[in-house]
């Protein structure tokens, strides 16, 4: 109803008050027909809103009421979710994308349903975006937990978030909304238009949306948390990279710092890393430093590193455009056809630091090789390259593009999908529905910032350091200007394209087939098709290969900025059948008002992994009115998806923390814990045993806070499998007492398992383990080299630098979690405390969880990861203990105001230890007023308090996990909406 903000939250056998104005029940409103409706997580119409596994039901009102421009934001704050790729997803990033992930299982294990249909997904690995659902036509969202997959198939192992839309719209609404922070920046702006209308005497039926959405970007560099961050040793200036087997004499050093006015041994001959000044002179660490004093330059004098972090988004832009058009008309009695067409196109993309080119490209890396008598070479370094023992030899320099800017993606999508299908009566309550839809997400991203390694390459061998090439040459020794020509020499700009098609065919029918002495046996049964199809076209400039035997040998990257892709085609298709049956086994008797079994079985037949069974059963006894005890068990899958079996080797840079606590950085660095632990001698010995030259075990550093991955396919391939199970009590009692009659509880123990977890050893997690789990369980106590996380861990020998991690993709993993939910709802006139009902009524909206475990096996037979109450380094990481929020309510005339807790509780630094954020609470208010039948207005203020989000040593982005926690601050919102 319009008068709603939220509408009723269902946990199973009881419809809830949530924020409602108007009555729960259906037995109070005085109705004296209850239409039959099919619950999501179930395929049989039922009389009541009744499930018996756990559901949560929000309303369209309250996606208008909290602000918010994309729904991901508002189910994010729900507690069954663990946030991951969000608005505040710049690197790691989601391309702009709005994925949710329900109990932190992954956000490819969560099946995303329109009106209980698949919908085109965005990305390899099957997941959906939510950008690509209209959000003028939501009416509700309902979000079950579990698994799902003997109702809907694959994909549905934690759960399933389905987007009900309105049908049979009559008139015209507009609505608008601006939203801005208190800062002056974050601008949102949202626009719909949304008309229908009966049509041929009531025979038909069309409904059409239209829809506009922008979002504000904002950079780190505007918040106090994010602005130092990103720290990296590879800065603008340039730096030039000591060769352990080649390294200056000491006296060098020393000689050129004295001029400096540093005493003898104040800079080591091996030191890894020494700046280039504006001026030709050197500096390390900080040292002699002279460089801007800007922002992203501001650590260098401390710590020597760049600060990479003010130049990246916090918050990444959006823009989309989005038109849906559904109609239906009676074909013959009883039997209607309909036909409905969506279309979204956005565009949003990321901002990262200029591109880094870093480490010995002998061995694959991005850095440099120079002649060691390149025209622009420093005096001061010239002095240190001949006092090497090979004078001649070219030396090793990491330099960070800024000349071309940052490197940026757009991407640009369009989603079409248009479905037909029929419905109607069979035969008593039998009734039937198919339906085919083909629907295609295209994808174009482009790429700038790139920079042409071979042409840069070019330019440094040239003996006059490319003059004759582009006007002025390129010299990387400071940040030096450089010529329009010599900038469009090096630079590159890559475009991508990816299609993603899927089709869809299913017939399905219900009805009762017989009468058992309490009540009909009412039965589903259907068949469906689904067949997705992935061609994904990198730029072919990204795949190639600066490869050279004179004068320097070295095999680099063809592009130095945006990952190294390849191509990636490929199909999976599945014919399905399945049914489910209600029965109701007993009816009343004492303590037994009923007792019914929900059943249900599906098999699939996939063209990857064969046939596949998956089935349920759920049971739900009331033992009176107002007491209902519910549980269930399903065996759930999920089959490999196109990128999982097909990719093709790829190269990302996962976020390993800087060296410092425990856990976060590379063990081997000097300045870090582990160097300085009980076991620090062992730590040194494995360190040598991967390669790390001796010459610079007691002075290397890494100061960077990313390492390179290959990541790719894996067509042998086999489904994940998971069991779980639930089972709670809820509580609807009907008091007399006007202050109790609308008292409603829910309280459901969940667990779920989940076994052969596609997924990969990440590069943290492989790190952290080679050297024993300092934080966990140990899993290599003997410090031994060969061990298989350390095996997949490659150091370039000339320098000690990690130059690659290995993470493809296998059946490693599995997850085990259990908690439990609850919810309570209350509502009641002002009459009810000793006012007058005139001033209106109260409502209130309590929904929690509590996390009992998290428990992760990375490999089969390894260590066991026990992540409640910690925070990671990833997307969807936070496993917090509890999650709550609680909503108030008072509504009187034409008027509403409601105020909002959200809650999250305290985590510990799972890689680096002590506590990474305390409890956190944050409220939210909002207000609406309907002048008349015609417009209503409304405002709101989202984190009242204008709380920071807390900072923690291994951090996913922005020094924290700003998909958890608010990063943006105080911001309001004002909204129109007009009905004609």
């Amino acid at each position: 109803m319009r008068e709603r903000l939220l509408a009723s939250s269902i946990l199973g056998g009881m419809a809830v008050l949530a924020v409602a104005s108007t009555p729960a029940f259906a037995a109070e409103t005085g109705a004296t027909e209850v239409q039959e409706i099919i619950v999501t997580g179930s395929r049989i119409s039922r009389q009541d809103y009744e499930s018996n596994t756990p559901i949560v039901t929000v309303g369209a009102e309250a996606l208008k009421n909290t602000g918010t421009v994309t729904v991901d934001t508002l189910l994010n704050t729900m507690p069954q979710f663990v946030p991951s790729v969000t608005a505040t997803s710049n690197n790691p990033g989601g391309s702009g994308q709005a994925n949710v992930e329900l109990r932190g299982l992954g956000t490819q294990r969560t099946l995303v349903l329109m009106d209980g249909r698949r919908i085109p997904p965005s990305n390899s690995d099957g997941t959906v975006d939510l950008n690509t659902v209209p959000p003028g036509l939501i009416e509700s969202v309902e979000v079950i937990t579990g698994g799902a997959s003997a109702t809907y198939g694959s994909d549905a192992i934690a759960g399933v978030v389905n987007f009900r839309l309105k049908k049979h719209f009559n008139g015209i609404e507009v609505d608008t909304q601006f939203g801005q922070t208190t800062r002056r920046d974050g601008e949102t702006e949202n626009v719909t238009l949304l008309m229908g209308g009966d049509f041929d005497g009531g025979a038909g039926n069309a409904v059409m949306a239209l829809g506009f959405s922008n979002r504000g970007s904002i950079k780190n560099a505007a918040r106090a948390i994010s602005s130092v961050s990103g720290a990296s040793s590879t800065t603008p200036l340039g730096s030039y990279d000591t060769i352990a087997t080649n390294a200056p004499t000491q006296a060098a050093m020393d000689a050129v710092f004295a001029k400096y006015g540093f005493a003898p041994g104040s800079v080591s001959r091996t030191f890894t890393r020494l700046g280039f000044n504006q001026d030709g002179t050197l500096f390390a660490n900080g040292k002699d430093y002279k460089g801007p004093t800007t922002i992203d330059y501001s650590t260098i004098p401390v710590t020597g590193n760049y600060n990479t972090g003010p130049l990246n988004y916090l918050v990444v832009p959006l823009e989309r455009y989005n038109a849906f058009a559904r109609v239906e008309h009676d074909l013959v009695d009883n039997v209607k056809g309909y036909a409905q067409f969506n279309f979204v196109s956005y565009q949003s993309g990321a901002l990262l630091a200029p591109s880094p080119a870093a480490s010995n490209p002998a061995t694959g890396n991005t850095g440099f090789l120079v002649p060691y008598n390149n025209p622009f070479t420093p005096v001061d370094l010239q002095t240190l390259l001949a006092s090497r023992p090979n004078p001649t030899a070219p030396y090793l320099i990491r330099k960070r593009f800024s000349e071309l800017g940052g490197r940026r993606s757009v991407s640009d999508y369009t989603v079409t999908q248009m479905l037909v299908g029929v419905n109607g009566k069979l035969w008593g309550d039998w009734t039937f529905d198919a339906y085919m839809a083909d629907g295609r997400e295209k994808r174009l991203e482009t790429q700038y910032g790139n920079v042409a390694h071979g042409a840069v390459r070019t330019l440094l061998e040239a003996a006059d350091g490319g003059k004759s090439i582009c006007a002025g040459g390129y010299n990387p020794f400071g940040a030096q200007p450089i010529s329009a020509a010599c900038a469009a020499y090096i630079s590159r700009t890559t475009k991508n394209a990816t299609t993603f098609d899927q089709r869809l065919a299913e017939a399905s029918a219900t009805g009762s087939l017989f009468d058992l002495p309490a009540g009909a046996l009412k039965v589903a049964i259907g068949t469906d098709y689904i067949r997705n199809a992935y061609n994904f076209i990198p730029d072919s400039v990204l795949s190639t290969r600066d490869t050279s035997t004179s004068p320097i040998v070295q095999d680099a990257p063809g592009v130095v900025g945006f990952n190294a892709q390849n191509p990636l085609q490929g199909s999976t298709d599945v014919y399905e059948v399945y049914g489910e049956a209600r029965v109701p086994v007993l009816k009343d008797l004492p303590f037994v008002k009923s007792l019914e079994l929900d059943l249900g079985y599906r098999y699939s037949d996939y063209n990857t992994i064969g046939g596949v069974s998956t089935y349920r059963a759920d049971g739900n006894w009331k033992i009176v009115d107002g007491l209902t005890v519910r549980g269930g068990y399903s065996k759930a899958i999920r089959a490999p998806s196109v990128g999982e079996l097909y990719a093709a080797t790829g190269q990302s840079f996962p976020t390993i923390g800087p060296a410092g606590g425990v856990g976060s950085g590379d063990p081997c660095d000097v300045k870090g814990a582990y160097r300085k632990s009980a076991s620090a001698a062992q730590v040194r010995a494995l360190c040598l045993a991967q390669g790390l030259p001796s010459v610079v075990i007691d002075t290397f550093t890494y100061g960077n806070s990313q390492v390179q991955a290959t990541t790719g396919g894996n067509p042998n391939l086999q489904q994940e499998t998971a069991d779980s199970y639930t089972y709670g009590v809820v509580f609807a009692p009907h008091f007399d007492a006007p202050i109790l009659e609308r008292l409603s509880a829910s309280v459901d123990y969940y667990h779920m398992k989940i076994m052969d977890a596609v997924g990969t050893i990440n590069a943290a997690t492989a790190i952290s383990y080679c050297f024993n789990n300092p934080q966990g369980s140990p899993s290599n106590p003997t410090f031994a080299a060969s061990n298989i996380f350390c095996s997949l861990i490659r150091r370039d020998p000339a320098t000690g630098e990690i130059v690659n991690v290995t993470s493809t993709n296998a059946n490693l993993a599995s997850y085990e979690t259990d908690g439990i939910d609850f919810q309570a709802d209350w509502g009641f006139g002002l009459g009810a405390i000793g006012l007058s009902d005139d001033w209106g009524r109260l409502t209130t909206n309590l929904q929690g969880t509590y996390l009992l475990n998290m428990d992760i096996q990375s490999i089969p037979g390894g260590n066991i990861d026990h992540r409640a109450g910690t925070v990671g380094n990833t997307l969807g990481s936070n496993y917090s203990h509890w999650k709550g929020a609680l909503g108030v309510r008072w509504s009187w005339q034409d008027f509403e105001v409601g105020a909002r807790w959200r809650y999250v509780s305290k985590v510990n630094d799972f890689f680096a230890g002590g506590q990474a954020a305390p409890n956190y609470s944050y409220y939210d208010i909002d207000g609406s007023w309907k002048i008349n039948d015609m417009f209503d207005v409304r405002a709101g203020v989202t984190n009242v308090g204008d709380k920071a989000a807390p900072a923690y040593t291994s951090q996913i982005e922005a020094n924290t996990d700003p998909s958890t926690y608010d990063v943006l601050g105080r911001r309001y919102f004002v909204g129109l909406r007009a009905r004609f």
